[in-house]
C-alpha cells in the first residue's frame, strides 16, 4: 500500500491549524496563549476595579437566559477573543465577588495573588500527581510542602500526607484508613464518635463507606459549642457495652457555625488510653497554624490524622486541602499497583509514589500554589492577614452587641459571628424576616449573608475571612440589615 506521508502531514490550505490552540512549543501556540492570558487578566483586573456591588442581582431565570443565547458548540469556533467576550465577561459580571468586603456569608475566601500566579503554572503545565514521571518537580513540591505542614502541626518525623480537594475528601479518607484496621467488622458494628456540631461530611462519609446507619454517635457540646469530654467518655462506654467497635473519635478544630475548637488534648488522652484513632477536622481552624494563635490548637499533635483546608483561612483558590497522617505507614490501605502507572520501584527507585496515598488517581499540583503563597507572603504576612480577620470578628461582635435590634448568639471563637434579629412581633416573624432580609441584600448587591439554625431559631451568620471586612464595612452591613428588616416588618404589619 502506497501512503503519501507528506499529504497526511499537511493540513488543507483552507483549514486553520487547530493544533495552535493547544499549548506547545510552536510560535503560534505560544502567541495564542500569551494573548489569551493577557485578555483574561485584563477582564479580571477591570472587573475587580469597577465592582461596586458583590453581585449583579440577576435572577436564576435571567442567568439561564444568558446561557440559552450562547451556542456552546458552534460548527466553526469563534476564537478566543470572541469566546472571552461572550462567556468570560458575563462569567465575571454575574459571579459572586468573593473579594468584596461585604461578601461575608460562607467559608469562601478571597484569593491570594501569588496563588493565582501559581494557578497559571498549574493549569499550563497540567502535571498529574499519580506518577512521578507525569509530575517530576510537582511531586517533590507536594512532598516538601507536606513536610512543612506536618512540622507546623507538631507531628513526628514519620508523618506525611496527601493533598485533597478539601475537608470533605480529607475526612472521608481518614475514616477509611481508620476503619481499615478492623476490616468488615467496622462496617458491621463500627462506631464513629464526633461532636453534635461536627461537619456533615463525617456522617456522609460514614454512609458512603458502608457503615451502619447509626454508626455516627453525636456527642453533646458545652455552651461554647465544644465537644464535652465527659459526654464522649460516656458515649464510648455505652458503645462498647452495646458490642460496638469504636473506629474513630473525630474532634473538630473550628466548627462551621461557631468556630468552636474541641478540647484536643483531653480528647487525645482519652483516645490514646483506649487505642482509638483520633482524627481532627481542622479544615477551618487549621489556618491558625500560620498565625501567632497556633497555641489554640494545642493537642493537634496527638491526632492520627488531620484535615486541613486552604481555601478557607489561607486564601487559596478552590480546591485546595490536605490530609496529614502522624505515621505515613497508615496510608498502606490505599497502596494499589498498576503496571502501566506506578512501577517506580523498578524504573525510578528514589521517586515517591503519591498515588498510593490518595483515593484519587489524577490529581492537580495544588501544593504549588500553597508553596508560592507561603514563600511570597511569608510567616509574618500570613500571620498579619489572619490576625486581621480575627480582629474584625471581635469588632463585629461588639457592633452587634451595641444594636438593640440584634442579639449576639455567642462570643466568636474564630471568624464567624452568629446573631439574631429581634422582632417585637415574636420569634416566628423574626425567622421569616431574617431569611427575606438575606435575599433582599444579596439581590441588591449590598451584602452576602448566611443564615443558620441555632438553638432552634434562624440566625444571621457573618463569616469574616476577608481582611478587608473591617469594622466600618461591618457597621454598614448591620445598618442595612436593620433598615431592611424594619421595612419588611412594617410591610408585614400593614398586610
Amino acid at each position: 500500500m502506497n501512503v503519501n506521508v507528506a499529504a497526511l502531514k499537511a493540513a488543507p490550505a483552507n483549514e486553520p491549524d487547530y493544533a495552535d490552540q493547544i499549548l506547545g512549543p510552536s510560535t503560534a501556540s505560544r502567541r495564542a496563549f500569551r494573548e489569551a492570558m493577557l485578555q483574561a487578566v485584563e477582564l479580571v483586573a477591570d472587573g475587580t476595579a469597577t465592582a461596586g456591588s458583590l453581585y449583579s442581582g440577576t435572577s436564576v431565570q435571567g442567568l439561564r437566559g444568558l446561557l440559552d443565547n450562547i451556542d456552546p458548540l458552534p460548527d466553526v469556533g469563534t476564537g478566543i477573543a470572541a469566546a472571552l467576550a461572550d462567556i468570560g465577561r458575563p462569567a465575571l459580571e454575574h459571579a459572586l465577588a468573593v473579594g468584596h468586603p461585604a461578601a461575608v456569608a460562607h467559608l469562601h475566601c478571597p484569593v491570594a495573588v501569588p496563588a493565582l500566579a501559581a494557578e497559571v503554572l498549574i493549569s499550563a503545565t497540567n502535571q498529574s500527581l499519580d506518577s512521578w514521571d507525569q509530575s517530576p518537580f510537582a511531586t517533590l513540591v507536594e512532598e516538601r510542602v507536606l513536610a512543612e505542614l506536618t512540622k507546623l502541626a507538631g507531628l513526628p518525623a514519620l508523618a506525611s500526607g496527601s493533598f485533597t480537594s478539601g475537608g470533605s475528601q480529607s475526612n472521608m479518607t481518614a475514616l477509611y484508613l481508620a476503619a481499615a484496621r478492623f476490616g468488615a467488622q467496622a462496617r458491621r458494628s463500627g462506631a464513629i464518635l464526633t461532636s453534635e456540631q461536627s461537619h456533615f461530611s463525617i456522617r456522609k462519609s460514614a454512609a458512603i463507606l458502608g457503615f451502619a446507619d447509626d454508626a455516627v454517635i453525636a456527642i453533646a457540646t458545652d455552651a461554647e459549642g465544644r465537644m464535652s469530654v465527659s459526654a464522649l467518655e460516656a458515649g464510648l462506654r455505652r458503645a462498647v457495652g452495646e458490642g460496638r467497635v469504636p473506629v474513630a473519635v473525630v474532634a473538630t478544630a473550628g466548627t462551621t457555625d461557631l468556630g468552636a475548637i474541641d478540647p484536643l488534648d483531653e480528647i487525645g488522652n482519652l483516645a490514646a488510653a483506649r487505642d482509638i484513632w483520633m482524627h481532627v477536622d481542622a479544615a477551618y481552624g487549621g489556618g491558625l497554624l500560620f498565625s501567632r494563635h497556633r497555641g489554640r490548637l494545642a493537642g493537634l499533635e496527638r491526632a492520627h490524622s488531620i484535615a486541613l483546608d486552604f481555601h478557607k483561612m489561607l486564601f487559596q483558590p478552590i480546591s485546595c486541602g490536605a490530609l496529614l497522617l502522624a505515621d505515613q505507614a497508615h496510608f498502606a490501605p490505599l497502596a494499589s499497583k498498576a503496571d502501566y502507572l506506578n512501577p517506580e520501584d523498578a524504573a525510578f527507585g528514589d521517586a515517591p509514589n503519591l498515588v498510593e496515598r490518595s483515593m484519587q488517581t489524577t490529581r492537580r499540583a495544588d501544593a504549588l500554589k500553597v508553596l508560592m503563597t507561603m514563600r511570597a507572603i511569608g510567616r509574618d504576612g500570613l500571620d498579619a492577614l489572619i490576625c486581621q480577620t480575627l480582629e474584625n470578628t471581635r469588632a463585629a461582635a461588639e457592633a452587634i452587641g451595641a444594636r438593640d435590634y440584634l442579639r449576639l448568639a455567642r462570643p466568636p471563637s474564630l471568624s464567624t459571628v452568629l446573631f439574631r434579629y429581634v422582632s417585637a412581633s415574636g420569634p416566628d416573624l423574626a425567622d421569616e424576616i431574617t431569611l427575606k432580609t438575606r435575599a433582599v441584600l444579596f439581590h441588591a448587591g449590598i451584602a452576602a449573608l448566611a443564615t443558620t439554625v441555632f438553638d432552634g431559631r434562624i440566625h444571621f451568620k457573618l463569616t469574616l475571612i476577608n481582611p478587608r471586612s473591617t469594622p466600618d464595612v461591618v457597621h454598614r452591613v448591620l445598618d442595612a440589615i436593620g433598615e431592611t428588616a424594619r421595612e419588611l416588618e412594617t410591610h408585614h404589619a400593614r398586610a
